[in-house]
């Protein structure tokens, strides 16, 4: 299941010019693809379509690896090239079944959206028959428009919490709301009221993987329709997720309301193949899925099930349980982010936000009217109040009364339009904390069934701490707010338990701990690569899971507080034979064969995720990534834009931007951008024709 998440996102598919009706008109000679000093693609032509063709082919030539890795799986056909490691993907694509909900969808859609995305799929088609060597196998081409929306659903899916709940459903346990986690992404919004410029401001940073399917893309779209945005999106995407337009700009953040109902159905062995409903006994569908497996030479079938409620599998105590989730019943995503990318203003952002299509993430705006506004958005059900059913656990899935059909409109969503405050925020945690006391909404006005957060994390809370000691925020305040290592005191501790016994550990019981306990002790809560202290509270992080074996919602003993201490002790003496070591000597960016020192971790603003890098180290897999700082002058005029992205344009190894903004990164440094086109072009290094 690892892999689904690995290779979960974002939008992954290419067509046959045969396979459409009505092509778009493109003429490659009309689209300009201008690189920057970064190798930052710069896109323009006359129409919608031409300028998604442009795209496609400028970021097949960074990245088309990947891209490819994603086509295959909006075809179920991962395994083609993984193997036998691919399969659990292919099989959880075909037992999700987007497919059906994208044909089923079709004809809905705006038809200058088909015909974008007609235009994104020829120029990836053109850019594979230009390179065949570069093409990974037979089965990626051809893919069809209806398996490309359905792989764009199912990517959400996967975003939307079924990576986790198959696993869980699997092993036994009771999927369950979790806690907050250190992983997730920033976004403030500033207006004139609380900026010392009366500049409208806005900070788009997310937090995802550094490398593979979800890293973020950087680029410039501009056409002759009135599409003008620069901002972050995924391998395979034909337009910005999210961004800054002349007019507007808007950041995504994850958000952890009930997206996903686990249904336990009722069953019997005098019934095979059967579930009883309200007293009466309906059959489970049944559908066969072909994995075509790479080193297999004969396809293997897999059964998937599917009830009332959803998808359905079965667990190896036979019994069964469904998920049910908005984002299998809406195709339309990719579609509500085009209607994003192309407002001009708050009224036609919120028009777009009210097609509903998009079944999660807070989105954070401002604009050059000195508007802010956040939105906890979801596709949220209405679900039975009836006190019984516990929506954040396993429900009952023998009575229609659990089952639900309809959405709630935008409008009871929680959100917030120009707060007294003059400032918001979100860094994944409560939207009820989204702005001072005063402003904040009261979740007593919102249904408690839809599982919306409550809490603050540490980012969160440091954010706060930081934005309420300044009367107004200057722009150097807000980089210095959000590139911010420091953990608040106290340390909200992640996984649902307390860790504070780590904090409690008497050093002079343990002569050969204490080295390290006294250093934790004395730690600043600073995550700087060059804190002793912040290397022992990482390693702890990391660890304290592992000794409490999945206890949740529990304090760590004090006996396993030594137990990390000593996991941490003999790790450091195994590998070093020392303990007094940094953060940075152990915690490392890698890029290729290189890799150097890296501050941060998990739940800091600036924060930092890491794996095991060989037997002594730990790598960055994830965190503070694609950064974008937006100002929008009181006086008018296009917005002042400031960017930087984790290692450079390009994923191809020995490729000039392929770590040229790596080391602006790790110094918390921007680049300017711009929407200008002739300040754009006047300054390219490079500008060419798809094809040329």
């Amino acid at each position: 299941m690892r892999y689904l998440l690995i290779l979960s996102c974002l939008f992954c598919t290419l067509s046959s010019a045969a396979q459409y009706s009505n092509p778009p008109i493109i003429r490659t000679e009309q689209i300009n693809i201008a690189r920057d000093s970064f190798g930052v693609p710069h896109i323009f032509a006359p129409t919608d379509p031409e300028v998604a063709y442009g795209l496609a082919w400028a970021h097949a030539e960074d990245d088309f690896a990947t891209m490819q890795m994603l086509i295959l799986t909006g075809k179920g056909k991962v395994a083609t090239h993984l193997g036998k490691k691919g399969a659990p993907i292919d099989f959880v694509f075909g037992l999700l079944n987007t497919k059906a909900t994208a044909i089923a969808q079709m004809n809905q859609f705006d038809p200058k959206f088909i015909q974008l995305l007609k235009g994104y799929l020829l120029g990836l088609e053109a850019y594979a028959k230009a390179h065949p060597d570069k093409v990974l196998n037979k089965h990626v081409f051809p893919i069809t428009i209806e398996e490309y929306l359905a792989s764009a659903a199912f990517s959400v899916a996967i975003f939307c919490g079924v990576d986790k709940a198959l696993p869980k459903i699997l092993n036994g346990t009771i999927p369950k709301l979790e806690g907050f986690t250190g992983e997730g992404s920033n976004a403030f919004a500033i207006n004139a009221k609380k900026s010392t410029s009366d500049e409208t401001m806005l900070v788009i940073n997310a937090h995802q993987p550094i490398e593979g399917p979800t890293a973020f893309y950087e680029a410039h779209l501009q056409s002759e329709d009135g599409w003008n945005i620069l901002g972050g999106l995924f391998p395979g995407a034909p337009m910005i997720f999210h961004g800054v337009t002349p007019d507007l700009a808007w950041a995504h953040t994850v958000n952890f309301q009930d997206k996903i109902d686990i249904y336990q159905l009722e069953t019997n062995k005098s019934h095979p193949g059967e579930y009883k409903v309200d007293g009466n006994w309906l059959k489970l569908e049944k559908r066969k899925i072909k994995l075509n497996i790479k080193g297999i030479p004969i396809p293997i079938y897999k059964t998937a099930y599917q009830s009332i409620y959803g998808p359905t599998v079965a667990t190896p105590k036979g019994e069964f349980f469904s998920m049910r989730l908005p984002a299998l019943m809406d195709a339309g995503a990719l579609q509500q982010w085009y209607a994003m990318n192309k407002a001009t203003n708050f009224t036609s952002f919120k028009k777009a936000l009210e097609q509903n299509h998009l079944p999660m993430f807070n989105i954070m705006y401002a604009d050059k009217a000195d508007t802010i506004f956040y939105i906890s958005n979801g596709k949220m059900p209405y679900r039975n109040k009836d006190t019984s059913y516990h929506w954040n656990s396993t429900l009952p899935g023998n009575t229609r009364a659990t089952l639900w059909n309809e959405f709630k409109p935008l409008n009871a969503l929680p959100q917030m339009l120009n707060p007294k405050s003059g400032y918001l925020f979100n860094a994944n945690h409560s939207p009820f904390l989204a702005s001072s006391e005063s402003d904040n909404l009261n979740p007593k006005d919102f249904d408690v069934n839809d599982g919306y957060e409550t809490y603050h994390d540490n980012r969160s809370r440091r954010a706060k701490d930081l934005i309420d000691q300044l009367d107004k925020i200057s722009y150097e305040d807000i980089k210095r707010i959000k590139f911010d290592r420091q953990l608040p005191n106290p340390i909200l501790f992640p996984y649902g338990f307390t860790a504070d016994s780590m904090f409690m550990v008497d050093e002079n019981k343990y002569p050969q701990l204490s080295s390290i306990i006294t250093t934790l002790k004395n730690w600043d809560h600073n995550a700087v690569a060059e804190s002793k202290g912040a290397l022992i509270y990482n390693l702890a992080y990391y660890n304290v899971p592992v000794v409490m074996e999945g206890r949740k919602n529990d304090k760590l003993t004090m006996n396993e507080a030594v137990k990390v201490y000593q996991i941490i002790y003999d790790f450091l003496q195994t590998n070093y034979g020392r303990t007094d070591l940094t953060l940075g000597d152990v915690q490392r960016l890698v890029r290729g064969k290189e890799n150097w020192p890296q501050g941060g971790m998990p739940d800091v603003l600036a924060a930092v995720m890491s794996e095991p890098f060989g037997k002594d180290k730990r790598k960055m897999n994830s965190g503070d990534a694609y950064i974008n700082f937006v100002r929008f002058p009181k006086n008018g005029g296009l917005p002042l834009i400031e960017s930087v992205n984790t290692f450079g344009a390009s994923f191809n190894e020995g490729d000039k931007h392929f770590n040229d903004q790596r080391a602006m990164y790790q110094a918390q440094q921007l680049k300017r951008m711009t929407l200008d086109k002739t300040e754009v072009l006047k300054k390219a290094i490079r500008q060419y024709h798809p094809g040329n």
